[in-house]
């Protein structure tokens, strides 16, 4: 397999500041799936930090004997080789074994490659915050911190020259955008089918449904539920459900809401 240090500078800009990124990937995946009940975008996040500066390597870490770690080894190349397994026999401290490992490998680059610019670190553990002062006041780097909202350490986002939370805004929306349109789309499909009986998603009652099933909070919801309307992507249209009444059901264009990156089944 060629080196991933080439494979990265053919795409460098030397007008960028050079980085180099370490990813506590436990942290990562394992608190965004159990607060956010979502899975890492490595490809965004990638694409993200290379516009602003030049990648020389992205250095994952987890204990990948964990199984639903160890498949999301494809996505990880996808963007890197660079991936150090911290599985440890010990029953005891294996988070803090996995801390170790990556310090000393932060601790390593800081010492040796005096042309990097930029330390780009991906976890909210406080164990980092004595490793981000040291870099930035003894060794006077920028240094990057992201972590998963909620499981952040205060200290350490004090530490980082910046830090950023994840999921942001952007991504909580579009996540909220997918949980309505999943619940939508089995009862969309069973009227087209024109089978059974008839479903009738109505606005309100499709928030509280979404609100309930993914833990997310009524007013955030409603607030999707009309970004999709002005977007077009849903609408509302009357139907007649017998002599004397008529309601305003939920449709969804869903071939717009594919093209535009809004639904992927």
């Amino acid at each position: 397999m060629q080196n991933m240090f080439s494979f990265f500078r053919r795409r460098s800009n030397p007008k960028k500041p050079r980085a180099i990124a370490f990813v506590d990937y436990e942290h990562w995946y394992i608190s965004l799936e159990k607060l956010h009940q979502q899975k890492p975008d490595i490809k965004a996040w990638f694409n993200d930090i290379s516009t602003k500066y030049d990648v020389t390597d992205i250095v994952f870490f987890a204990d990948f004997s964990n199984t639903a770690l160890r498949l999301e080894i494809p996505k990880i190349r996808e963007v890197s080789s660079t991936i150090i397994e911290t599985q440890n026999a010990s029953v005891h401290h294996k988070k803090d074994f996995t801390d170790f490992i990556m310090l000393d490998h932060i601790y390593q680059k800081a010492v040796e490659d005096h042309h990097i610019d930029t330390f780009i670190i991906f976890s909210g553990d406080g164990h980092f915050s004595s490793a981000v002062s040291f870099l930035v006041t003894r060794r006077k780097k920028e240094v990057i911190v992201y972590g998963v909202k909620d499981a952040m350490s205060t200290q350490l986002k004090n530490c980082a020259t910046h830090s950023f939370e994840l999921p942001g805004r952007d991504e909580e929306l579009y996540s909220c955008f997918n949980a309505i349109l999943t619940s939508l789309k089995p009862l969309t499909e069973k009227n087209s089918s024109r089978k059974g009986k008839r479903s009738y998603p109505t606005f309100w009652a499709t928030i509280e449904a979404v609100s309930r099933k993914n833990k997310i909070e009524k007013g955030y919801v409603a607030r999707a539920m009309r970004n999709l309307m002005d977007g077009g992507y849903i609408f509302q249209k009357k139907v007649k459900i017998n002599a004397v009444k008529t309601i305003k059901t939920l449709n969804v264009n869903w071939e717009a809401a594919k093209k535009d990156g809004i639904w992927t089944e």
